[in-house]
Protein backbone atom coordinates (compact mmCIF):
# COMPACT_ATOMS: atom_id res chain seq x y z
CA UNK A 1 0.00 0.00 0.00
CA UNK A 2 1.40 3.38 -0.76
CA UNK A 3 -0.70 4.95 2.18
CA UNK A 4 -0.16 8.64 2.61
CA UNK A 5 -1.90 9.17 6.54
CA UNK A 6 -3.49 12.92 6.89
CA UNK A 7 -3.62 12.13 10.59
CA UNK A 8 -1.26 11.32 13.04
CA UNK A 9 0.46 12.93 16.12
CA UNK A 10 4.04 13.35 16.81
CA UNK A 11 3.60 13.68 20.71
CA UNK A 12 7.25 14.68 21.54
CA UNK A 13 8.27 15.62 24.24
CA UNK A 14 6.90 19.13 24.51
CA UNK A 15 3.45 17.65 24.04
CA UNK A 16 3.54 15.85 27.15
CA UNK A 17 5.33 19.56 28.77
CA UNK A 18 2.72 21.14 27.78
CA UNK A 19 0.42 18.69 29.65
CA UNK A 20 2.00 18.24 32.29
CA UNK A 21 2.00 21.98 33.14
CA UNK A 22 -1.99 21.79 33.40
CA UNK A 23 -1.73 19.64 36.54
CA UNK A 24 -2.59 21.16 39.95
CA UNK A 25 -0.11 21.90 42.63
CA UNK A 26 2.01 19.49 40.92
CA UNK A 27 5.62 19.82 40.02
CA UNK A 28 6.14 19.09 36.01
CA UNK A 29 8.65 16.26 36.67
CA UNK A 30 6.31 14.68 39.25
CA UNK A 31 3.07 15.67 36.40
CA UNK A 32 5.16 13.36 33.66
CA UNK A 33 6.22 10.40 35.79
CA UNK A 34 2.04 10.19 36.58
CA UNK A 35 1.89 10.13 32.57
CA UNK A 36 4.67 6.98 32.59
CA UNK A 37 3.19 5.65 35.45
CA UNK A 38 -0.65 5.44 33.49
CA UNK A 39 1.22 3.45 30.38
CA UNK A 40 2.31 6.09 27.91
CA UNK A 41 6.00 6.28 26.96
CA UNK A 42 7.39 9.73 27.48
CA UNK A 43 9.74 10.52 25.08
CA UNK A 44 13.02 12.06 26.12
CA UNK A 45 14.11 15.88 24.90
CA UNK A 46 15.78 14.62 21.54
CA UNK A 47 13.17 14.86 19.06
CA UNK A 48 15.19 12.96 16.51
CA UNK A 49 15.27 10.18 18.42
CA UNK A 50 11.88 10.42 18.29
CA UNK A 51 11.46 10.74 14.29
CA UNK A 52 13.89 7.75 14.13
CA UNK A 53 11.05 6.05 16.29
CA UNK A 54 8.80 6.96 14.15
CA UNK A 55 10.27 6.40 11.20
CA UNK A 56 10.82 2.74 12.20
CA UNK A 57 7.51 2.08 12.89
CA UNK A 58 6.17 3.42 9.53
CA UNK A 59 8.38 1.21 7.67
CA UNK A 60 7.40 -1.91 9.79
CA UNK A 61 3.96 -1.27 8.85
CA UNK A 62 4.96 -0.13 5.41
CA UNK A 63 2.80 3.53 5.55
CA UNK A 64 5.39 5.79 2.81
CA UNK A 65 4.24 9.34 4.42
CA UNK A 66 2.27 10.84 7.29
CA UNK A 67 1.32 14.12 8.15
CA UNK A 68 2.57 15.03 11.39
CA UNK A 69 0.46 17.43 13.94
CA UNK A 70 2.01 19.80 16.79
CA UNK A 71 -0.65 18.66 18.77
CA UNK A 72 0.38 22.27 20.76
CA UNK A 73 2.06 25.60 20.19
CA UNK A 74 4.88 24.37 21.99
CA UNK A 75 5.71 21.52 19.73
CA UNK A 76 6.24 23.91 16.77
CA UNK A 77 9.97 23.99 16.44
CA UNK A 78 10.12 20.17 16.69
CA UNK A 79 7.65 18.70 14.40
CA UNK A 80 8.78 21.48 12.08
CA UNK A 81 12.84 20.48 12.38
CA UNK A 82 12.12 17.05 12.42
CA UNK A 83 9.60 17.33 9.28
CA UNK A 84 12.53 19.63 7.58
CA UNK A 85 15.25 16.60 7.97
CA UNK A 86 12.23 13.87 6.78
CA UNK A 87 13.08 13.79 3.05
CA UNK A 88 9.17 14.66 2.58
CA UNK A 89 8.29 11.94 4.69
CA UNK A 90 6.77 13.92 7.21
CA UNK A 91 4.82 16.34 6.55
CA UNK A 92 4.29 19.01 9.28
CA UNK A 93 0.48 20.54 10.28
CA UNK A 94 0.24 22.67 13.28
CA UNK A 95 -2.28 23.76 16.24
CA UNK A 96 -2.49 27.81 16.60
CA UNK A 97 -5.02 29.05 19.33
CA UNK A 98 -6.97 32.21 17.28
CA UNK A 99 -7.21 33.65 20.78
CA UNK A 100 -3.59 33.82 21.35
CA UNK A 101 -2.25 35.73 18.44
CA UNK A 102 1.29 34.68 19.82
CA UNK A 103 1.01 31.45 18.58
CA UNK A 104 0.06 32.46 15.23
CA UNK A 105 2.73 35.16 15.17
CA UNK A 106 5.40 31.98 16.04
CA UNK A 107 3.93 30.01 13.04
CA UNK A 108 4.50 33.00 10.84
CA UNK A 109 7.93 33.91 12.09
CA UNK A 110 9.07 30.12 11.78
CA UNK A 111 7.27 29.39 8.38
CA UNK A 112 10.18 29.94 6.11
CA UNK A 113 12.53 27.32 7.67
CA UNK A 114 9.88 24.84 8.41
CA UNK A 115 7.03 25.39 5.76
CA UNK A 116 4.56 24.09 7.59
CA UNK A 117 1.59 22.72 5.03
CA UNK A 118 -1.48 22.89 7.28
CA UNK A 119 -2.71 25.00 10.09
CA UNK A 120 -4.46 23.25 12.78
CA UNK A 121 -7.72 24.54 15.04
CA UNK A 122 -9.52 23.47 18.09
CA UNK A 123 -12.42 25.42 18.90
CA UNK A 124 -13.08 23.16 21.83
CA UNK A 125 -9.69 23.07 23.41
CA UNK A 126 -9.57 26.78 23.54
CA UNK A 127 -12.84 28.22 23.84
CA UNK A 128 -13.74 30.28 21.02
CA UNK A 129 -16.19 30.21 18.36
CA UNK A 130 -15.27 29.34 14.61
CA UNK A 131 -16.77 32.20 13.28
CA UNK A 132 -14.88 35.15 15.61
CA UNK A 133 -13.10 37.46 13.85
CA UNK A 134 -9.96 36.61 14.94
CA UNK A 135 -10.20 32.96 13.06
CA UNK A 136 -10.73 35.10 9.99
CA UNK A 137 -7.20 36.34 10.63
CA UNK A 138 -5.85 33.23 11.59
CA UNK A 139 -6.94 32.10 7.49
CA UNK A 140 -5.82 35.10 5.95
CA UNK A 141 -2.10 33.41 7.58
CA UNK A 142 -3.30 30.11 6.05
CA UNK A 143 -3.90 31.85 2.93
CA UNK A 144 -0.70 33.79 2.72
CA UNK A 145 1.31 30.62 3.60
CA UNK A 146 -0.74 28.33 1.36
CA UNK A 147 -1.90 26.29 4.26
CA UNK A 148 -4.85 24.10 4.43
CA UNK A 149 -6.40 24.56 7.35
CA UNK A 150 -7.89 21.35 10.08
CA UNK A 151 -10.80 22.37 11.96
CA UNK A 152 -11.64 19.60 14.92
CA UNK A 153 -15.11 19.76 14.95
CA UNK A 154 -17.21 17.44 17.50
CA UNK A 155 -16.46 15.19 20.53
CA UNK A 156 -12.75 16.06 21.69
CA UNK A 157 -10.86 13.92 24.08
CA UNK A 158 -7.07 14.33 25.33
CA UNK A 159 -6.65 11.13 26.82
CA UNK A 160 -3.29 11.57 28.85
CA UNK A 161 -5.76 14.37 30.68
CA UNK A 162 -6.91 11.83 32.80
CA UNK A 163 -3.88 10.65 34.25
CA UNK A 164 -3.25 14.46 35.78
CA UNK A 165 -6.43 14.64 37.29
CA UNK A 166 -7.66 16.58 34.43
CA UNK A 167 -11.07 16.13 32.69
CA UNK A 168 -10.05 14.49 29.18
CA UNK A 169 -13.52 15.97 27.22
CA UNK A 170 -14.35 19.47 25.95
CA UNK A 171 -17.83 20.41 25.52
CA UNK A 172 -18.67 19.86 22.23
CA UNK A 173 -20.96 22.43 21.23
CA UNK A 174 -18.18 24.81 20.02
CA UNK A 175 -17.06 22.95 17.15
CA UNK A 176 -19.74 21.23 15.22
CA UNK A 177 -19.89 21.09 11.44
CA UNK A 178 -22.42 23.43 11.11
CA UNK A 179 -20.77 26.45 12.45
CA UNK A 180 -18.01 26.37 10.06
CA UNK A 181 -20.42 26.55 6.67
CA UNK A 182 -20.26 30.03 6.62
CA UNK A 183 -16.67 30.23 7.09
CA UNK A 184 -16.10 27.47 4.33
CA UNK A 185 -18.21 29.46 2.08
CA UNK A 186 -16.71 32.77 2.51
CA UNK A 187 -13.32 31.19 2.48
CA UNK A 188 -13.75 29.22 -0.98
CA UNK A 189 -9.77 29.86 -1.46
CA UNK A 190 -9.28 27.33 1.47
CA UNK A 191 -9.13 24.11 1.97
CA UNK A 192 -10.69 22.67 5.21
CA UNK A 193 -10.68 18.83 6.39
CA UNK A 194 -12.64 18.17 9.64
CA UNK A 195 -11.52 14.32 11.30
CA UNK A 196 -13.48 11.72 12.25
CA UNK A 197 -16.40 12.11 9.71
CA UNK A 198 -17.66 15.15 12.18
CA UNK A 199 -16.60 13.17 15.41
CA UNK A 200 -20.18 12.82 16.21
CA UNK A 201 -21.99 15.19 14.06
CA UNK A 202 -21.73 13.25 11.12
CA UNK A 203 -25.25 14.13 9.42
CA UNK A 204 -24.19 17.82 9.62
CA UNK A 205 -20.18 16.93 8.34
CA UNK A 206 -22.30 15.55 4.89
CA UNK A 207 -24.38 18.00 4.92
CA UNK A 208 -21.34 20.82 5.00
CA UNK A 209 -18.72 19.08 2.78
CA UNK A 210 -21.82 18.16 0.23
CA UNK A 211 -22.29 21.81 -0.14
CA UNK A 212 -19.15 23.28 -0.42
CA UNK A 213 -16.44 21.75 -1.93
CA UNK A 214 -13.25 23.34 -0.23
CA UNK A 215 -14.42 20.60 2.54
CA UNK A 216 -12.52 17.06 2.94
CA UNK A 217 -13.43 14.80 5.87
CA UNK A 218 -10.80 12.93 6.75
CA UNK A 219 -11.52 9.34 8.50
CA UNK A 220 -9.45 9.39 11.25
CA UNK A 221 -9.35 7.01 14.50
CA UNK A 222 -11.99 3.99 15.61
CA UNK A 223 -15.22 6.32 14.97
CA UNK A 224 -16.72 4.65 18.01
CA UNK A 225 -19.34 7.79 17.41
CA UNK A 226 -20.95 5.54 15.04
CA UNK A 227 -22.23 3.67 17.49
CA UNK A 228 -23.97 6.48 19.53
CA UNK A 229 -25.40 7.85 15.99
CA UNK A 230 -28.95 7.57 15.26
CA UNK A 231 -29.92 5.00 14.13
CA UNK A 232 -26.47 3.41 14.99
CA UNK A 233 -23.91 3.15 11.96
CA UNK A 234 -21.12 0.49 11.43
CA UNK A 235 -18.02 1.42 9.44
CA UNK A 236 -18.79 0.16 6.25
CA UNK A 237 -22.41 2.24 6.64
CA UNK A 238 -20.11 5.29 7.41
CA UNK A 239 -17.91 5.31 4.54
CA UNK A 240 -21.52 4.46 2.27
CA UNK A 241 -22.87 7.13 3.27
CA UNK A 242 -19.65 9.26 2.69
CA UNK A 243 -19.36 8.14 -0.98
CA UNK A 244 -22.84 8.74 -1.86
CA UNK A 245 -22.90 12.46 -0.62
CA UNK A 246 -19.62 13.31 -1.75
CA UNK A 247 -18.38 10.51 -3.82
CA UNK A 248 -14.77 9.75 -2.80
CA UNK A 249 -11.83 12.27 -3.93
CA UNK A 250 -12.69 14.58 -0.53
CA UNK A 251 -12.22 11.68 1.51
CA UNK A 252 -8.63 11.37 3.62
CA UNK A 253 -7.58 8.40 5.18
CA UNK A 254 -6.28 8.91 8.91
CA UNK A 255 -5.15 6.77 11.75
CA UNK A 256 -4.75 9.00 14.30
CA UNK A 257 -1.65 7.43 15.66
CA UNK A 258 0.36 9.14 18.42
CA UNK A 259 1.40 7.53 21.64
CA UNK A 260 3.72 4.57 22.57
CA UNK A 261 4.26 1.57 23.45
CA UNK A 262 1.13 1.50 21.09
CA UNK A 263 2.92 3.35 17.93
CA UNK A 264 1.06 3.22 14.55
CA UNK A 265 -2.31 2.09 14.07
CA UNK A 266 -2.59 -0.49 12.00
CA UNK A 267 -5.59 -1.43 13.52
CA UNK A 268 -7.39 1.35 12.38
CA UNK A 269 -5.72 0.69 8.32
CA UNK A 270 -7.02 -2.66 8.31
CA UNK A 271 -10.41 -2.05 9.63
CA UNK A 272 -11.16 0.94 7.40
CA UNK A 273 -9.58 -0.63 4.37
CA UNK A 274 -12.07 -3.94 4.78
CA UNK A 275 -14.75 -1.12 5.52
CA UNK A 276 -14.16 0.31 2.23
CA UNK A 277 -14.06 -2.49 0.57
CA UNK A 278 -17.62 -3.68 1.85
CA UNK A 279 -19.01 -0.69 0.75
CA UNK A 280 -17.97 -1.04 -2.88
CA UNK A 281 -14.90 0.91 -3.07
CA UNK A 282 -12.94 -0.08 -6.28
CA UNK A 283 -8.97 -0.05 -6.23
CA UNK A 284 -8.77 3.35 -7.57
CA UNK A 285 -11.29 4.33 -4.58
CA UNK A 286 -9.25 2.54 -2.04
CA UNK A 287 -5.93 4.07 -3.73
CA UNK A 288 -7.38 7.79 -3.36
CA UNK A 289 -8.80 7.63 -0.18
CA UNK A 290 -5.36 5.88 1.00
CA UNK A 291 -3.17 8.59 -0.06
CA UNK A 292 -4.12 10.15 -3.75
CA UNK A 293 -7.02 12.81 -2.59
CA UNK A 294 -3.89 14.08 -0.22
CA UNK A 295 -1.36 14.21 -2.42
CA UNK A 296 -3.44 15.96 -4.66
CA UNK A 297 -4.62 18.40 -1.94
CA UNK A 298 -1.29 19.16 -1.15
CA UNK A 299 -0.05 19.42 -4.39
CA UNK A 300 2.77 16.63 -4.14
Amino acid sequence: MNVFDAHTHFFGREFYEHQAAQAPDESPESALERIRAGGLHVPGPDAAAHAARWNAELDRHGVARVVLFASAPAEMAAVGGVAAESNGRFVPFCVVNPMAPATIEALDAMQSRFQFRGLILFPAMHDYSIQAPEVTAALEVAKAHDMVVFVHCGKLRVGVRRFLGLNPDFPSDRSRPRDLAMVARAQRDVAFIIPHFGSGYFDEALDLAAACHNVYLDTAGSNSWAAEHSPPLSLTEVFQHTRDAIGTDRILFGSDSGVFPRGYRTDIRDAQTAAMREAGYDDDDQAAVLGGNLARLLGD
